[in-house]
């Protein structure tokens, strides 16, 4: 009898392969599926981005002007007593034994203000009052743009509580020469104000005295 191996693979091979097919076949399912396709959520959908909100309008008082009458005023006592020019005629509210804020009468909020601290138990350098001023800005205000800073003043715009675009100046002294700041003078306002507070700040820090007299280098 002769081998005929070569045929009889060839049957093998395509019984094997018709009885996939046909186990596959039917493990098929063939059901067609049913109702309306609709879309899949998300695994991590990201919420709506809100478009930026323009500034509320500014209030329209008239800006405050450069050169506005000065006046001497004295705050703080002993060793902490400092003199300065002070505008004439705003009033003056204590908000600490340490801090005062002055105000012209009569004006709206969010107009300009002037505000000045004693730091001097801080124990900090000016450029780390500076800082620390920075930081806190970043995390408390929004919209907030260092305009400028220098080895003593800061300059910067943010957008206040109340929705208010505001634009300030900020001024440290070390008035006994220690390598500490002792004060810190800020005055806020509307862009519009820029020429009145930029002045304002300029000639209170010049003439400000320390308790020992003689002016601030």
């Amino acid at each position: 009898m002769k081998w005929r191996g070569p045929a009889v693979l060839v049957a093998l091979l395509a019984v094997g392969a018709g009885g996939g097919y046909a186990a596959s076949a039917q493990s098929r399912d063939g059901s067609i599926g049913s109702g309306v396709p609709a879309p899949v959520p998300a695994q991590a959908p990201e919420m709506p981005v809100e478009a930026p909100q323009p500034p509320v309008p500014d209030p329209t008082d008239p800006p405050l002007e450069p050169d506005i009458a000065m006046a001497p005023q004295k705050v703080g006592t002993g060793k902490f007593e400092i003199t300065f020019p002070a505008p004439v005629g705003w009033s003056t509210n204590a908000n600490a034994s340490n801090e005062w804020k002055w105000k012209k009468p009569g004006t709206s909020n969010n107009t300009y203000v002037m505000r000045i601290e004693q730091i001097n138990s801080q124990d900090i350098t000016i450029q780390d009052a500076i800082n620390i001023r920075i930081e806190r800005l970043r995390a408390e205000q929004d919209d907030v743009v260092i305009v400028d800073r220098g080895a003593e003043t800061l300059e910067y715009t943010y957008r206040s509580n109340e929705g208010n675009a505001r634009h300030s100046f900020m001024r440290w002294l070390d008035l006994d020469a220690s390598g500490q700041a002792d004060v810190e003078i800020v005055v806020h306002g509307r862009e519009k104000d820029v020429p009145g507070t930029r002045d304002l700040i300029r000639r209170v820090a010049e003439g400000m005295e320390g308790a020992g007299g003689g002016p601030v280098g």
